[in-house]
């Protein structure tokens, strides 16, 4: 596909956006006992994995007796996992605003940022625009494509993503840029990337728009319609708290012919003899899924929903977001990489005195479970990750153990 470029939309370079916090009621105490992971430890780590709750591990436990009690294959279970299969992407895609027959069910945010990358058809010398704080999971299918199919990779330097992102991206446009890839949330810096913005802009010239949403889905809201993207990866173990090998994949229904399925199997195609798609996001499935893990997930997601309230979480997310931003940015010797105007619940922030990964391992001695990010040419941080399961004493309990620990190092070193 030759994209055609059209007159860009006039200079307007807006300002970054500010992140309007309401305050969000949680009943703590009634959800914190169905989450147990967080009353072991202070848990600000859904960036990697989220607490695992009671639902999901009953949903689990019960599928899994069922199969032992009476077989994983007798009549009616290949029918009765695509009905689950289809509900599952049914309630994802009321939740994140768009038809459910756009839906595919992934193993992970990687998974579906691949199966968008090699379906595409390339030629040699065709462009892909990406950023300086993307994760492996998009750096890497990019480097393969370049092996195989001869494609360039552009990088735009965002700095840490608190500026204006289509400034930087806008001179690095071709007419041989395909497709921009780019985080919603950027797992490196927290920042959140003004996408409907970028998605307006991509539409206007043609270009495919991947998002990586990796850190964003079950962490801001997301109306996939409204933002106009053209694919759009999740995965199911990070904020949405269900079990690893699972996750979503969007793709806009009038990208379909655009995207070709590189891995065929049962069920995705018409089997007469002529290859014939499934007619829903389906025919971007691969392989097959482990029903107990699709029984969690489903059943985290339901209650999310319907116990939590996924409003209530995004605005108590970003709530304690910015109340650790506050008081971390007080510790002497601290650089906090995400910036305040533009983030959620990811806190990113470094010290010259000590390694983010001793920063974390210090913590998870002390009660409280962060993550760290060691990936360049990112920025080398510690990584907290506010929860709606967390509580403002435990945030404040994090900045005073942060702040003891540097001042720990910094005596060291005198």
């Amino acid at each position: 596909m030759a994209v055609k470029k059209a007159a860009a939309p006039a200079a307007k370079k807006s300002a970054p956006a500010k992140t309007s916090v309401k305050r969000a009621v949680i009943d703590l105490n009634k959800i914190r006992d169905q989450v147990p992971a967080v009353k072991t430890t202070a848990y600000f780590n859904a960036g990697t994995n989220g607490p695992i709750p009671l639902v999901a591990q009953k949903a689990l436990a019960n599928q899994v007796a069922k199969e032992l009690e009476i077989g994983r294959i007798v009549p009616g279970v290949y029918e009765g996992n695509f009905k689950r299969n289809r509900a599952n992407a049914a309630i994802a895609a009321e939740l994140f605003g768009c038809d459910a027959d756009e839906i595919a069910l992934s193993h992970s945010t990687g998974e579906g940022m691949n199966t968008i990358l090699n379906g595409l058809l390339w030629q040699p010398g065709d462009e892909v625009l990406t950023t300086n704080l993307e994760h492996p999971c998009l750096i890497n299918p990019l480097n393969l494509l370049s092996h195989r199919q001869g494609i360039v990779t552009r990088y735009a330097d965002i700095g840490n993503g608190g500026g204006d992102i289509l400034a930087a991206l806008e001179p690095l446009v071709s007419s041989r840029t395909r497709v921009i890839a780019i985080s919603h949330v950027q797992w490196s810096t927290g920042a959140v990337m003004p996408i409907k913005e970028i998605a307006a802009y991509c539409r206007s010239l043609g270009i495919v728009l991947l998002v990586d949403g990796a850190q964003s889905a079950g962490q801001v809201p997301i109306n996939l319609h409204d933002l106009g993207v053209d694919a759009y990866a999740m995965p199911g173990q990070k904020w949405l708290c269900g079990p690893e090998s699972t996750g979503f994949l969007y793709v806009r229904k009038d990208r379909f012919p655009d995207i070709q399925p590189t891995f065929i199997r049962y069920a995705q195609f018409d089997t007469s003899g002529y290859l014939i798609p499934n007619a829903t996001a389906a025919r971007f499935e691969l392989g097959e899924f482990f029903a107990p893990a699709i029984e969690a997930q489903m059943a985290t997601l339901t209650w999310l929903r319907d116990e939590i309230g996924m409003d209530r979480a995004y605005a108590r997310i970003a709530e304690l977001g910015q109340r650790c931003h506050a008081g971390i940015s007080k510790i002497k010797d601290v650089t906090v990489h995400t910036p305040k105007h533009r983030m959620a619940g990811l806190v990113n922030f470094s010290t010259p005195l000590m390694k983010p990964q001793d920063i974390a391992a210090k913590l998870f001695e002390r009660g409280i479970t962060i993550r760290y990010v060691d990936v360049r040419p990112c920025p080398v941080t510690a990584r907290v990750a506010t929860g709606w399961w967390n509580s403002e004493a435990e945030v404040d309990q994090l900045v005073r153990e942060v702040g003891a620990i540097i001042a720990e190092a910094r005596a060291e070193k005198k």
